[in-house]
């Protein structure tokens, strides 16, 4: 109800599409007051209601946007707002580093790659070496060695607010050039030789051991009443068909298990190259 009233109250000059920089301020003001309150909707709200006169009103609005949208979690869209801002913003930098990111994000690395690129920075600057670091982090995402290691060339860790995550982020290169994916054919081959080794190969021993043991016991009662009663009992023509179900299923699990566990890896090191990539942003810009 208060944001209601205090709504209701601001001046009419919101839509005007004329606002002058002394309106505009207040606007802003009051937007920025919210998004400190946590009312982040509301701001957003009043954010897209403003029609802004000239390039610098538009940046900041796009700016406000696309944090407002950062804030909620809203990457792409967030990325959208944060891209628009245009080079002569006092903005520009945060709002390229941040919308980069929120595409690698998102998963969309491509774009990622191709916004940081022209990214326009000085020579020998922070911002070149964030641009570099934020590259090579890409990089990584896509699993390109090359050009994580030709971007790796400007890790100098003389800047403090990502020296830290440059040394981190050669630990995720050297772990996923150590340990490249699994093969689901090699397990699923693994097990059919021995039940349940497929699922060590994958990194999962217990439930290799849990599926030898069922395989090797289902497999020691179907022998069992095949010494007691033959080959034509009905008993072990249903031990053994029940056996080699579980025989074939312990093939396909630990298939399986290979492209799960390679899948459980992928996700775990990129979301810490993520990590890595999005602490010196917020360090620098914040």
């Amino acid at each position: 109800m208060l944001f209601v009233l205090l709504f209701m109250a601001k001046p009419c000059s919101a839509s005007s599409g004329d606002l002058t920089d002394e309106d505009f301020s207040k606007e802003t003001r009051f937007i920025l007051y919210l998004m400190g309150r946590g009312d982040l909707d509301e701001s957003l709200f009043l954010i897209d209601r403003l029609e802004p006169s000239g390039m610098h009103q538009a940046d900041s609005l796009s700016y406000l946007g696309g944090w407002v949208l950062y804030m909620q979690q809203r990457l792409e869209e967030s990325a959208s707002r944060l891209l628009n801002v245009s080079e002569t913003s006092p903005f520009y930098h945060k709002s390229r580093f941040f919308g980069a990111y929120n595409l690698a994000h998102t998963g969309n690395t491509s774009q990622a790659s191709a916004e940081l690129s022209a990214i326009r920075v000085g020579g020998g600057s922070m911002h070149e070496a964030m641009r570099d670091f934020q590259m090579g982090g890409v990089a990584l995402l896509e699993r390109d060695f090359g050009t994580y290691e030709h971007y790796q060339q400007g890790f100098s860790g003389s800047y403090h607010v990502m020296a830290r995550e440059e040394s981190q982020m050669r630990l995720h290169y050297d772990k996923l050039r150590d340990n490249p994916p699994r093969s689901a054919f090699v397990g699923g081959l693994l097990s059919a030789a021995v039940p349940g080794l497929g699922r060590v190969y994958a990194g999962k021993a217990p439930e290799g051991i849990v599926s030898f043991l069922y395989v090797a016991a289902m497999g020691l009662v179907s022998y069992d009443i095949y010494r007691g009663r033959g080959a034509q009992s009905p008993c072990f023509v249903i031990s053994a068909t029940t056996t080699g179900i579980f025989y074939i299923g312990n093939i396909a699990g630990s298939a399986a298990a290979v492209r799960r566990s390679n899948e459980e890896f992928r996700h775990e090191i990129n979301q810490r190259i993520l990590f890595d990539m999005h602490i010196p942003l917020r360090n620098a810009f914040n």
